[in-house]
């Protein structure tokens, strides 16, 4: 029901209450009279009370303040913004709520992080019954928050206005991309502005990691989604350059790499790498270990490469850097620093809905040379 017709119910009833105060007033006592004024004033100010709520309650937003820290390399933390992201999806879809985020104690974004949640608001927005205008937001009380926002595209895909921040240097150097499928134009074009920061000859190399990270990532999460529009398959990316080291994050929002993998591969096949990598159990975070060991993709495209295992490998030739990958519930860490290598998973108690691949490379010189040798 519009405001209009609202309208039009509160004056037909209140003028029903006025003819029966008028026929009272022509025939009925005194002590009638003071009765039917007394109920007569006390409906009409509770009609009115009702229509107003129901009034602020269609317009009211539920206000979803947003963790102090939104970050996922503290376990703690990672719940935590879990936890938040949650509580605006099911406030949009199941509420059917529209949703006003307050950052007010919000004074770290990491990377990782951030990607999931402006991959989540930005599906809502795509799916939502409520609209485009389903979600806003507060300006940040921290400069550095509000320009981390700004940078990363969030103030842009809300269509906020934007207000003058400081700039940080450990901000700035985030670029940020998204896309549908393996779409690597989109791809492509994130990697230009860090192009210009690194030598002609680690390009190549560059480009190629990153598109073989992004079709993986999509190839796991939308295998079962074959009808799905194109708002529902797509990826986000962050990519960046400092301190002479390359950092890319990429995200989906689909079935993640536990649930997909038994699609992709057969049991056996499976079970085989269980045995060989002697896991106990095929948990979330074994099933990203095992995928990030398998050769093919299940496209045996030879355009496609290995996919993570690929990312694996450039890791191992520099002997240095680091792959970290969320799934669902997963977690699995690959890192390695000369002699030095960790390889540690871990369960964790609430999901990413998706995956999130994360590798960190270094520049320097004489890695240039290694990769150029793989590539040749």
């Amino acid at each position: 029901m519009n405001k209009n017709m609202h309208k039009i119910a509160r004056r037909k009833f209140r003028s029903k209450l006025k003819k029966v105060f008028k026929n009272t007033l022509d025939s009925g006592t005194n002590h009638d009279k003071k009765k039917n004024l007394k109920q007569v004033i006390k409906l009409r100010y509770l009609k009115h009370d009702s229509d107003v709520n129901y009034s602020l309650n269609a317009e009211a937003k539920d206000v979803i303040y947003a963790p102090v820290c939104i970050d996922y390399y503290n376990e703690v933390n990672f719940n935590k913004t879990n936890n938040f992201i949650l509580k605006v999806k099911r406030a949009v879809l199941n509420k059917k709520k529209r949703v006003s985020i307050n950052f007010d104690n919000t004074k770290q974004i990491t990377a990782s992080a951030m990607i999931s949640f402006l991959a989540e608001v930005d599906t809502l927005l795509s799916t939502s019954t409520l609209g485009k205008n389903c979600i806003t937001f507060t300006h940040p009380k921290s400069d550095k928050v509000e320009s981390v926002l700004k940078q990363i595209g969030f103030y842009d895909l809300l269509k906020k206005n934007k207000r003058e921040t400081k700039d940080y240097d450990d901000v700035a150097y985030w670029n940020y991309a998204s896309g549908v499928n393996s779409d690597t134009e989109h791809a492509s074009g994130a990697m230009r502005e860090i192009e210009v920061k690194i030598s002609h000859r680690a390009q190549r190399k560059l480009i190629k990691g990153f598109i073989e990270a992004m079709a993986n990532c999509v190839e796991h999460a939308y295998h079962d989604m074959p009808d799905a529009k194109q708002e529902m398959t797509k990826w986000w990316a962050f990519a960046g350059v400092k301190e002479n080291k390359l950092v890319v994050v990429i995200c989906d929002k689909g079935i993640g790499i536990p649930c997909s993998l038994p699609l992709t591969r057969a049991e056996g096949v499976i079970e085989k790498f269980k045995n060989a990598l002697q896991l106990k159990r095929l948990n979330d975070s074994a099933m990203i270990k095992i995928a990030s060991r398998m050769g093919r993709t299940r496209t045996q495209q030879g355009n496609r490469g290995k996919g993570l295992k690929d990312i694996r490998s450039i890791i191992d030739t520099m002997n240095e850097g680091h792959l970290t990958i969320y799934s669902n519930k997963g977690y699995y860490r690959y890192f390695r620093n000369n002699s030095k290598l960790d390889d540690y998973m871990k369960e964790q108690k609430t999901s990413v809905c998706g995956t999130i691949i994360e590798w960190a490379i270094p520049l320097d010189a004489s890695v240039h040379e290694v990769i150029n040798e793989q590539s040749n």
